[in-house]
């Protein structure tokens, strides 16, 4: 798959949040909106910090610049979602209600991504919405912050998640 150079540039600043999020504490995960290939802003995962469920760095992007995407929308321009991690069911469904008709991503999920979802198995409605979906970008990078994060913690749950990923092919 072709990644530009702007993808790229989008996607290091991604994973600069990713970084970040992983220092606090937080799954090393980190996001990028861009409108008409300009940054938007970045954001990162804050599900330890906020302690709640909804911290994903997408979902943070998408709710604080919830009304931008949907004038930016009727204008016609495009909008991308950028994430280092293949988004979760949560924030991929509040990307289709925001009609973002492009979202790409590093690392895949292995625990729940959305990228080989079928648009054919779901209501028109979704469908019609359904974003084109690019995998891989910086992808290794990604899988390196996740991996090194779960190695670094001392509980079942997490070691679980150490051998699920380092099993993942990149």
């Amino acid at each position: 798959m072709f990644f530009s150079q702007k993808d790229k540039k989008i996607m290091s600043l991604a994973l600069n949040e990713a970084k970040e999020a992983g220092k606090q504490g937080n799954f090393p995960i980190g996001g990028a909106l861009a409108i008409n290939g300009n940054l938007v802003d970045v954001g990162r995962n804050q599900l330890y910090t906020n302690r709640d469920w909804y911290s994903h760095a997408e979902n943070r992007l998408i709710g604080k610049y919830s009304k931008l995407i949907l004038e930016e929308k009727k204008k016609g321009s495009l909008i991308e979602l950028y994430s280092t991690l293949e988004p979760c069911f949560m924030c991929f469904g509040t990307s289709l209600l925001h009609r973002i008709p492009k979202i790409t991503f590093g690392c895949p999920d292995p625990y729940g991504g959305v990228a080989n979802l079928n648009p054919d198995n779901f209501p028109i409605f979704y469908k019609d919405r359904w974003p084109e979906i690019r995998s891989g970008l910086m992808a290794k990078e990604s899988y390196g912050l996740l991996l090194s994060f779960f190695a670094n913690k001392n509980t079942p749950e997490f070691k679980e998640m150490f051998n699920t990923y380092k099993n993942l092919k990149i």
